[in-house]
């Protein structure tokens, strides 16, 4: 006689309990799969490569060929670009095509070398969880931007051959060379850790990660000369706002801090009578003494809308940005250094004088590299004061974090 026949309640039983566990494993696993899904599933953020100067180069995923990047594109999670020679490149992370909201934005000068490595953002929007991003630079220096995203906070890492650094809203400069890593921080915080040790990076602050090693001791990075040149306050005392026009009644420009995206910068625009010369300006007085310094570098983001004067107008001095240093050099004379920058060329047998071209509606990190050693023959000995304008007839157009180093 079989069992079943034998004990028929026993199987019953049985049978009744393996089901109601079922059941309850059920009804336990199903609602904390869902919630573990709500709140841990994340979809990939929008991110564009830009090409800045050059052709950089650019590796995805699954291809092992470089692509030359001549235009602005879309990128993903694990693509690596590298910028030969005299290319750079901007990597910006944001939330869609047309939207003014950036997360971050990478600039990748020559002969550097950064990957994608992860930049998701959660799907629901009952998720606790941050967007996070993480970058890693291979090689070169890289100049970092992040934002304090409204809606959600912003877990920003950075990885390195030597360290790893997560970053608090700010902007950073992160380079590597074969035997060490340094990271510098212009605004905000970093936290780096190698070796077992985390160390915390301020304002104004820097360190050094050799192979192996422990991050050093924050140390000064450099010495500031521009006052609120990140724009976090008003414009005035720290900078005073000039406007030239031809005559009273003509339309003047005008020169105000706005917000676009996460970045406070200063819009210079005018749109008024056309072949009419005019000027929209912020100006500060430095007045520092540079005499013991070997290194003095100037840095500012710039984005250029419009131009209704091509290039830089007949003599070169009318671009929709300019910046200007006022100094003194050592044998005591009056000089000053002038650059500019458009994004239309210039007319036949107009010349380019002290100016760049850019691409428009991009920001443009600027440096000016070492002007110690670029103005040596008139080598400055006193900084007097910076000025900031547009120049030409209509124009439209912007700076942000304005910065002059001193070391």
């Amino acid at each position: 006689m079989s069992l079943l026949h034998r004990n028929p309640e026993r199987i019953a039983w049985t049978t009744l309990i393996i089901a109601f566990v079922i059941f309850i494993s059920l009804a336990v696993a199903v609602p904390l799969s869902i919630r573990w899904y709500i709140f841990y599933a994340t979809m990939p953020l929008s991110a564009h490569l830009s090409p800045i100067k050059g052709t950089p180069l650019m590796w995805e995923r699954a291809e092992e060929k470089a692509l030359g990047v001549t235009s602005r594109r879309e990128i993903g999670e694990q693509v690596r670009v590298r910028s030969e020679d005299a290319s750079s490149a901007t990597v910006t992370i944001g939330q869609g095509e047309q939207s003014e909201t950036v997360l971050a934005t990478v600039h990748l000068y020559n002969n550097g070398e950064l990957a994608l490595r992860q930049i998701r953002e959660p799907r629901f929007g009952l998720s606790p969880e941050p967007v996070r991003v993480v970058v890693e630079v291979l090689e070169g220096r890289a100049r970092i931007s992040v934002a304090q995203p409204a809606a959600r906070p912003l877990e920003f890492v950075v990885q390195t051959p030597h360290c790893q650094a997560e970053l608090a809203a700010g902007s950073y400069s992160v380079q590597v060379s074969e035997d060490e890593t340094e990271v510098a921080v212009r605004y905000g915080e970093a936290q780096v850790t190698a070796a077992g040790k985390l160390v915390t990076v301020g304002l104004g602050e820097r360190t050094v990660i050799s192979w192996g090693q422990a991050p050093a001791s924050p140390m000064p990075a450099a010495r500031n000369l521009i006052v609120n040149g990140n724009f976090t306050e008003p414009l005035a005392p720290s900078w005073q706002t000039d406007i030239y026009q031809q005559a009273p009644d003509v339309a003047a420009g005008a020169a105000e801090i706005v917000i676009i995206g996460s970045r406070r910068a200063v819009f210079f625009s005018r749109r008024g009578e056309e072949g009419i010369h005019t000027e929209t300006g912020i100006s500060q007085i430095i007045d520092q003494d540079v005499q013991d310094y070997d290194f003095l570098s100037l840095h500012l983001d710039v984005r250029l809308m419009y131009q209704s004067l091509s290039g830089g107008g007949y003599l070169s001095s009318e671009f929709p940005l300019m910046v200007r240093l006022d100094y003194t050099d050592i044998y005591g004379k009056e000089r000053f250094w002038v650059h500019g920058f458009y994004y239309q060329d210039p007319e036949q047998n107009w010349p380019i004088l002290d100016g760049e071209k850019i691409p428009s509606f991009v920001w443009y990190p600027y440096e000016s590299g070492n002007l110690i050693q670029s103005l040596q023959a008139t080598q400055p000995a006193h900084i007097n004061s910076i000025r900031i304008y547009a120049s030409g007839h209509n124009y439209e157009s912007m700076v942000a974090e304005v910065g002059l180093t001193a070391r």
